[in-house]
């Protein structure tokens, strides 16, 4: 799941009109450039998180001490919401910039990308450009260009925290650990600040340490808090199994799909708190040759089925009406019924019956 995101980036050039620095200066009372030229010192590149998420950061370019090198690419680099990091490159050469929220919040992963494709690895990695990103056992994903003089470049969400990013990041990772958080603004709030001391108070952490250490201990068991958030999908059966959610959002309905999960795999395609939320899921189990089989529909006191739209391949279908008439079919989905904040679902064989609709995977 893809999230919309904006990439706020500080021109080099608009700063120089702006502010104009002293070696800019010495250039117009030179005009043969050639003294002012030799003296020009180009700033060190900065990278800062204004986002509520902790970002993982990958760069392409030419790392510093490499002059004459060809672009290379490395990742991953944490950085903190409110917080920069130097990125050590070669001044003045090209430079890519790839960004994606850490795997410890709940929810899909949101990316910060451009459209310049270089490989990056699950793990840290260092990578060759121009070589394939599958003989380097990568994968690949796509870069923002950024303009060699810029000396800053800001990471940023449509609601724009700015100085506010750091609060705002620790409200995000407060709910990530199930703490009753019902916004996010950024602002420090007495709701906010009661919520986070009683955070460090049930694990046994000093009220004083330092704001570093708070965002550590929080992605700590935020981490461990998502291994047991939302729904994981475990195949007992004797086949390969596609499977498929959908999921009240405000007012509307969204269903998404195929996830394949593997024989004796499991799989974790949705993680987020799934108590109080009206989800449902649906299956499609291979049968060889014959029409894939279909999850049974169950109907109990507890259990009510309803219909979703489903496509012949990955969908996400924004309406669960009139489904023939957005070009897809409508499935029979089963209640996810759960008190906790994630659940385990086992799929066997006898979970599943002949299909009536043919085409689907």
């Amino acid at each position: 799941m893809k999230h919309k995101t904006i990439l706020f980036l500080t021109l080099a050039l608009a700063f120089l009109a702006i502010a104009k620095p002293a070696w800019a200066q010495e250039n117009l009372n030179n005009p043969t450039g050639e003294a002012g030229l030799a003296t020009i010192e180009i700033p060190d590149w900065k990278v800062c998180n204004e986002t509520s998420y902790v970002l993982d950061t990958a760069i392409a370019g030419v790392p510093k001490g490499s002059e004459g090198a060809p672009i290379s690419i490395w990742g991953w680099i944490q950085i903190l919401p409110g917080a920069c990091k130097v990125v050590e490159v070669e001044k003045g050469t090209p430079r890519f910039v790839y960004a994606r929220s850490a795997s410890l919040h709940q929810g899909g992963r949101r990316e910060w990308r451009g459209r310049f494709e270089y490989c990056v690895g699950d793990k840290d990695f260092i990578a060759k450009a121009g070589q394939s990103c599958e003989l380097q056992n990568l994968k690949p994903a796509q870069f923002l260009q950024i303009v060699p003089t810029e000396s800053r470049t800001d990471f940023v969400e449509v609601e724009d925290f700015g100085r506010r990013a750091e609060t705002a990041g620790l409200q995000r990772l407060l709910k990530d650990n199930k703490d009753d958080i019902e916004r996010m603004d950024g602002r420090t709030g007495r709701r906010t600040s009661k919520i986070l001391r009683q955070f460090l108070k049930d694990h046994k952490l000093d009220a004083g340490i330092s704001m570093k250490d708070k965002f550590n201990a929080l992605m700590k068991f935020a981490a461990l808090t998502r291994k047991t958030t939302g729904v994981r999908f475990c195949n007992k059966s004797s086949a390969k199994i596609w499977t498929a959610l959908a999921f009240q959002k405000g007012a509307n309905w969204e269903s998404r799909g195929w996830w394949p999960v593997e024989k004796n795999k499991c799989i974790h395609p949705f993680a987020e708190n799934i108590k109080k939320r009206n989800i449902h899921y649906y299956a499609r189990m291979e049968n060889g040759n014959k029409t894939d089989r279909i999850l049974k529909a169950k109907k109990t006191k507890k259990e009510k089925p309803m219909s979703f739209c489903v496509g012949p391949s990955v969908f996400s279908a924004l309406k669960h009406e009139f489904c023939r008439d957005q070009g897809y079919i409508a499935a029979s989905f089963r209640p996810i019924i759960s008190d906790k904040s994630g659940v385990v679902i086992e799929l066997k064989d006898t979970d599943f019956s002949g299909a009536s609709i043919s085409g689907l995977r």
